[in-house]
C-alpha cells in the first residue's frame, strides 16, 4: 500500500486592505489536525474529499497532518503561517523515508506579512524533505497566484476548470489520480508553466462564456491529448501586489517537458490575444437601480464586485446603500455591510427597537465613509451557517438585520460572502422576493443567482476589488505588465 502525506492550506490575499489574518482567523474557518481532517472532509464536496475517494480506490494510506482555511483575508500573520507549515513538515520529517508521495491542496494566492509566496516556500520546504523522487501533486484554486517556485517544487499541478468555482471535489480527484499513476510508475508527471505580462479582474473570468470558455474548450481537448495530464490556466487574484503577479499557465505532461511547455506557451498566448475581451464594463449604480425599477421582473442582481468579501475585501462598502437613499428608493431589497459597532449597538437596543447609526465605510475608510440611517432592528443572529460555495460551516460573527423603509441591511461582526444566498437565507430573507439583492462578488455568484435572476448589473464603485485595476497602488508589480501599460506587445 502506498503512503501519501497530506495536508491543506486555503487563504487568498488581498494587500489593499489593512490588518493580518491570525491563528483565530483560521480557527473560525478551518483548523484541523491528524485524523481529525478526516471528519469534516467526507463528503464535504472540497479538493480534499476527492483525495480520500480516489485513494480509497487506488489502495492508498493518507497520512495527514493538517487543514486549515482562513478564507479570503488581509495577509496572514507571519505566526499562523509559521504554525500551520511547521505542523506540515513535522509530518513530513515524522514519515520520512516511509512516504510514497505528497498530497497537498492548497489555494495558491496566500501571502504573509514577510512572504509573497508562502505556500511556494511551503513546497520547497516539503521537497527538501522527501527528496527528488517522492512526487508531489498539488491542487489549488483557478486564482492561484503561480510561481517559479511553485513550478519546480511539484511533479504535477491541477486547477480548478471552473468560474464560478463548483468543481472542488473533481479538482482533488484528478489530481490524486495522478499522484496514483506516479506511485504506481504508470506515468512520469512533467510541469511546464508559462507567465503572461497581463491580469484582469475576475468578473470576466466565467468559464461558461467567452473569452474564457475559449481557454477552456483548448484545455479540453489538450486533456484528451496522448501524453497531457492535465492543463490549467491561473487568471489569478489581481488584489494583490507580488512581484510575480500575472496570468500562468501550466501543463503537467507525460515523461515530456517539450510539449508540456509547448501547450502552455498555446494557452498563454490564447489568453494574450483576448486580453481585451476580459476588461469589464460596469453600470452605474443609479442607472442599473432605475432599470430595475422599470421591469416588472424580480429579483435584480448589483454586484458590488469592488467590495468583494471573496476577494479579500472587509464587504463594510456602503455606496449602493448610500445611492438607494438618496434616490429615494421604496422597493424592496437586500444589502450586507460588515460593522461590528452597529451590530453591538443593535444587540443593545434589541429586536423591535428604533435606531439611528453611522453605517459601514469603518474599516476600509480610504474607500467609504460611513452613512447615517434610521431603522428598526427585525433580526439578531449568531451568525453560524452553512455555506453552499464552497460547501462547509462559516462564522461571520453576531448578526443584525436592520429594517430601513423596506431596505434589509444584514450587518454582521465579519465579512459574510455572498457567492451564495446562505448569508441571506441565514437571517430568514428569501432572495427571490426582493427587487433588488446585493452581492459583493466579482462573478462567483452567477452559479447561485444566475439561474433566477430577472437581471444582473456589476456597479460601477471604487474599493478594494476594484476592476479598475490602474486605480489601486500598486507598488511592486514587474513592468511593463497590461493594462497598466497598455502599449505593451509582446506577451512574455
Amino acid at each position: 500500500m502506498h503512503r501519501v502525506l497530506l495536508a491543506g492550506l486555503k487563504h487568498e490575499a488581498n494587500t489593499f486592505v489593512s490588518g493580518v489574518a491570525d491563528l483565530d482567523t483560521f480557527r473560525r474557518y478551518c483548523l484541523v489536525e491528524g485524523q481529525e481532517i478526516f471528519g469534516p472532509a467526507r463528503g464535504s464536496g472540497q479538493e480534499i474529499d476527492g483525495f480520500i475517494q480516489v485513494a480509497a480506490q487506488a489502495g492508498v494510506e493518507l497520512v495527514p497532518t493538517i487543514a486549515g482555511s482562513a478564507g479570503a483575508a488581509p495577509p496572514v500573520a507571519d505566526a499562523a503561517y509559521e504554525y500551520v507549515r511547521d505542523k506540515v513538515l513535522a509530518g513530513a520529517r515524522a514519515q520520512q523515508g516511509r512516504l510514497d508521495g505528497v498530497m497537498l491542496s492548497l489555494h495558491g494566492a496566500m501571502t504573509t506579512e514577510s512572504l509573497e509566496d508562502p505556500e511556494g516556500s511551503l513546497m520547497a520546504a516539503v521537497r527538501e524533505i522527501v527528496g527528488p523522487a517522492v512526487p508531489i501533486a498539488v491542487s489549488f484554486d483557478m486564482h492561484c497566484h503561480f510561481t517559479d517556485q511553485k513550478a519546480g517544487a511539484a511533479d504535477a499541478i491541477v486547477g480548478y476548470h471552473t468560474h464560478p468555482h463548483v468543481d472542488f471535489e473533481d479538482t482533488g480527484a484528478r489530481a490524486m489520480r495522478i499522484l496514483v499513476k506516479a506511485m504506481r510508475g504508470e506515468a512520469r508527471p512533467v510541469v511546464a508553466h508559462r507567465k503572461a505580462r497581463m491580469i484582469a479582474s475576475a468578473e470576466n473570468h466565467n468559464t461558461g462564456r467567452a473569452p474564457m470558455k475559449d481557454l477552456m474548450d483548448r484545455i479540453a481537448a489538450m486533456e484528451r491529448e496522448p501524453g497531457i495530464l492535465a492543463a490549467t490556466i491561473f487568471p489569478t487574484q489581481p488584489w494583490m501586489d507580488v512581484t510575480e503577479l500575472g496570468w500562468s499557465t501550466v501543463v503537467v505532461a507525460d515523461g515530456d517537458p517539450a510539449l508540456a511547455q509547448a501547450r502552455a506557451d498555446e494557452l498563454a498566448a490564447m489568453a494574450w490575444e483576448r486580453r481585451e475581451g476580459f476588461l469589464v464594463q460596469k453600470t452605474p449604480i443609479n442607472e442599473a437601480v432605475e432599470k430595475a425599477l422599470g421591469s416588472g421582473g424580480k429579483p435584480f442582481v448589483l454586484a458590488d464586485s469592488s467590495d468583494s468579501v471573496t476577494g479579500g475585501a472587509y464587504g463594510d462598502g456602503n455606496i449602493l446603500l448610500r445611492a438607494l437613499l438618496e434616490m429615494g428608493y421604496r422597493e424592496s431589497a437586500y444589502l450586507t455591510l460588515t460593522d461590528p459597532e452597529a451590530v453591538g449597538a443593535c444587540f443593545a437596543t434589541g429586536v423591535g427597537s428604533e435606531v439611528t447609526l453611522p453605517l459601514g465605510g469603518k474599516l476600509t475608510p480610504q474607500f467609504y465613509q460611513p452613512v447615517t440611517v434610521s431603522g428598526r432592528v427585525k433580526m439578531l443572529s449568531d451568525g453560524r451557517y452553512m455555506c453552499e460555495l464552497p460547501p462547509g460551516p462559516i462564522e461571520i460573527g453576531r448578526t443584525a438585520v436592520l429594517e430601513v423603509g423596506r431596505i434589509s441591511v444584514v450587518l454582521s461582526e465579519r465579512p459574510a460572502p455572498t457567492i451564495d444566498q446562505e448569508a441571506y437565507h441565514s437571517v430568514g430573507l428569501e432572495p427571490r422576493k426582493a427587487k433588488i439583492v446585493q452581492v459583493k462578488s466579482p462573478g462567483g455568484f452567477r452559479a447561485v443567482y444566475g439561474p433566477f435572476a430577472a437581471g444582473i448589473f456589476e456597479l460601477a464603485a471604487p474599493g478594494p476589488t476594484d476592476s479598475e485595476l490602474t486605480r489601486l497602488p500598486f507598488r511592486r508589480i514587474r513592468r511593463p505588465l497590461w493594462p497598466f501599460d497598455p502599449e505593451l506587445t509582446s506577451p512574455w
